[in-house]
């Protein structure tokens, strides 16, 4: 069981992450500047920020590559929910709601009996066993008062599931296309190389946190590698599918900006109502105005710089996306009584 402690910083965090979505007026009168610069930059947004999405989205082919189908989910909290068929299946963590040894032995064998040629996991904050870090905090008790926790991870079979902690793997992609084979009549293959992490910002006191004001990303041991392909992280950028609260982490998006190449696809969740959905960055002046408006918490002359952009958008030729986001939270509303679709993308 958890000490009283534990139960205070869960009921915070439970009521920040999962609190009911404000209305558009309510959020106006928040923080009036930070609203209009998000309703701008939304309005150019191609792809749109409500589950469920039809055509799947996706983003420009790269010259000489097929389209690699990828299922996207994240925050299950031990619900099992039917998947669509893809390449590639991702969680980006909180398989569980309180991270015991029975329930992530639980959510691993329904991970393993999907049929996705590959499957790749990242944990979240509440799948606290999976935390080495915490093998000394008295919230571990979740699994046993006297349980090695360190055995206990080491005895969880994933099977050919991919688990990601601050590290990064290669994945070979069979493209199932009719059309896609060599002149040999051969499958084509593709490459990708995912970097998954399930570190978040801290409150309270869950798994993989860091404090807000720290640059982990920057640490050698936490960088996002250059040229990676898929990240997966729990938590999501800041000002991006992170609810109107701007719960997401700036040093995050700060890595993204950094990237060369930058990822073609960053799957996350965390953020439960208000995040759930798909969006297109570009990387341009619009995103950066609109980025430093949320940032600052608003600001007259952020808001004109942002409007500007937005007319220069407009007026100029279109900019290609660069980066597909994924927020693949599964569940929703106050009390995670909604259930969601999860996302399919191409890349």
């Amino acid at each position: 069981m958890f000490g009283s402690q534990q139960r205070s910083n869960t009921s915070g965090l439970e009521a920040l992450l999962h609190r009911p979505r404000p209305t558009a007026w309510q959020q106006f009168l928040r923080r009036p500047c930070v609203y209009l610069a998000r309703e701008l930059y939304n309005r150019r947004q191609q792809s749109s920020a409500v589950l469920p999405l039809a055509p799947p989205p996706s983003l420009p082919p790269q010259a000489g590559s097929d389209p690699v189908s990828v299922v996207c989910i994240s925050d299950t909290h031990n619900t099992q929910p039917a998947l669509p068929d893809g390449d590639i299946l991702i969680h980006a963590g909180d398989l569980t709601q309180s991270g015991t040894f029975q329930e992530l032995e639980v959510a691993i064998a329904w991970l393993r009996r999907q049929p996705h040629p590959i499957k790749i996991v990242v944990a979240g904050n509440h799948d606290l066993l999976l935390d080495a870090d915490r093998d000394n905090h008295n919230g571990v008790a979740s699994a046993g008062d006297d349980v090695d926790a360190a055995a206990l991870r080491r005895s969880l079979d994933w099977g050919d599931i991919i688990y990601l902690e601050d590290e990064e793997t290669t994945v070979t992609v069979t493209c199932n296309n009719n059309n896609n084979s060599n002149s040999n009549g051969q499958r084509r293959l593709r490459h990708l190389r995912v970097y998954g992490s399930p570190r978040t910002p801290r409150h309270g006191s869950w798994a993989f946190q860091y404090p807000r004001e720290t640059d982990v990303w920057a640490s050698e041991k936490h960088a996002v590698p250059g040229g990676v392909d898929v990240l997966v992280t729990h938590g999501p950028p800041q000002g991006h599918l992170d609810a109107a609260a701007g719960l997401g982490c700036a040093h995050l998006l700060g890595a993204l900006w950094g990237a060369r190449p930058r990822p073609r696809l960053h799957v996350f969740g965390h953020v439960h109502e208000g995040g759930a959905g798909v969006e297109a960055l570009r990387f341009d002046g619009l995103q950066a105005a609109y980025e430093r408006t949320v940032a600052a918490g608003g600001g007259v002359w952020n808001l004109v710089r942002t409007a500007a952009h937005f007319v220069l958008a407009l007026l100029g030729p279109a900019v290609e996306a660069q980066s597909l986001l994924v927020n693949a939270a599964m569940v929703g509303g106050l009390r995670d009584e909604e259930r969601r679709v999860p996302v399919k993308v191409f890349i």
